[in-house]
């Protein structure tokens, strides 16, 4: 016995070291990650602010004439057009007044047309008539001329004075709230009968930091001042009206350091509301051929923005990446790779340089493309290796919310 001791004790030993060398040499397994393709795209550099939506005209509507209202001719919220009628103000004393400035105007006339008659005669009459009485009959006239003239400027003042009785829309637009009922007295000057405002097309103002004011002006010069505004509301983010940039203040506020900005939007369908508050994104540029990532691919290091690049036979390489702007779940990546490459997206947890992994396709989560923008635009060189041509660049951007 005291000799099979030491011979199990040394077989023991060899089967445990035979164990260890077997581990050891074992290759590690691959690690299971998700990759995508670097796209190339057009990409929009785009400013988020809030805004408030107002109309291109906004009209009080008040009495130009002094009388009792007699009828409205509108209801309250309805569309008009320039010209229609809307209150009428009792006309009569107007009127009488035109009937009574005609009687005078014709009364001067004809009594002009006698002492121009009586002129005439006399200057005929040479050697019977003094001068004297020539030149009175000269200065009659003159002031008959002088009163003919003045009764046609009250009869002109009747007529206006009788025409203000009709208070017509000054403006296309939609009417408000009706602010003074029949029966009431109106005086020059006085109360506002009715609002009018222009809802199509609407003006949205807004403003930006003194620090993008550069940026903006110089694209504003580039593109021709017709950079792209879209806007929603914050109950449906997923309906975006666009409209035009079309006013940029003369100064900066010396209190907020903002510059106040405005753009027309259309509003044929009148979803749009004066008085609103709104999410305004404006683009200033549209970055050409950008090589583009999902946003989760570039990492943060001590030395800076990483990412890991697959190589073909299935090894990762770290490379330093200068990091751009953001649109969705994207970000450019200006330098460190190109389009085409392929990039671990998740799973870079405990990667290094060399290791072997196991790529699966990385399913994006930004929305399909809408045929109807198009403003995130996929190059036509890489659309074979990418999962979409266009993405839509108002209705699903990211938002600040009120």
């Amino acid at each position: 016995m005291s000799r099979i001791y030491p011979l199990i004790f040394l077989f023991s030993f060899a089967i445990t070291g035979c164990g260890e060398k077997q581990i050891t040499n074992a290759p590690p397994a691959a690690k299971n990650v998700l990759v995508t393709k670097v796209r190339a795209l057009d990409v929009p550099v785009q400013l988020h602010e809030f805004g408030r939506l107002s109309s291109p005209e906004s009209v009080n509507v008040q009495p130009q004439v002094n009388g009792r209202i007699m009828e409205v001719h509108f209801v309250e919220g309805q569309e008009v057009k320039k010209g229609d009628l809307l209150f009428v103000i009792d006309p009569r004393p107007f009127q009488a007044d035109l009937e009574q400035s005609q009687g005078q105007l014709k009364s001067d006339q004809a009594q002009l047309a006698l002492n121009q008659r009586n002129l005439q005669r006399d200057e005929q009459m040479q050697h019977v008539v003094s001068e004297q009485a020539k030149d009175i009959d000269r200065t009659q006239v003159d002031n008959l001329q002088g009163a003919v003239a003045k009764d046609q400027a009250s009869v002109d003042l009747a007529k206006l004075n009788l025409e203000y009785c009709y208070i017509r829309s000054p403006s296309d637009g939609r009417t408000g709230r009706r602010l003074v009922d029949p029966g009431n007295y109106v005086a020059t000057g006085g109360a506002t009968l009715v609002n009018i405002q222009l809802q199509d097309p609407v003006y949205v103002d807004f403003t930006i930091s003194e620090n993008d004011l550069a940026q903006l002006r110089e694209n504003m010069e580039q593109g021709g001042h017709t950079l792209n505004v879209d806007l929603a509301t914050p109950s449906r983010p997923d309906i975006v009206k666009t409209g035009k940039l079309t006013f940029l203040d003369n100064s900066v506020s010396t209190q907020s350091g903002t510059a106040l900005l405005r753009a027309t939007i259309p509003n044929k369908d009148r979803y749009l509301w004066p008085g609103q508050y709104v999410n305004v994104t404006l683009t200033i540029q549209i970055l050409k051929d950008a090589s583009v990532v999902p946003g989760q691919t570039v990492q943060m290091g001590g030395k800076g923005t990483y990412l890991f690049a697959v190589k073909p036979d299935n090894t990762v390489e770290q490379r330093p990446v200068t990091q751009g702007v953001r649109y969705q779940d994207l970000v450019v990546v200006s330098e460190g790779v190109k389009p085409g490459e392929t990039v671990v997206v998740e799973g870079q947890l405990a990667l290094a340089n060399g290791m072997q992994v196991n790529p699966k396709e990385y399913q994006s989560a930004t929305p399909a493309p809408s045929p109807s923008r198009g403003a995130l635009t996929e190059r036509d060189s890489q659309k074979d290796s990418t999962s979409g041509g266009k993405q839509e660049s108002s209705a699903v951007k990211s938002m600040p919310a009120l």
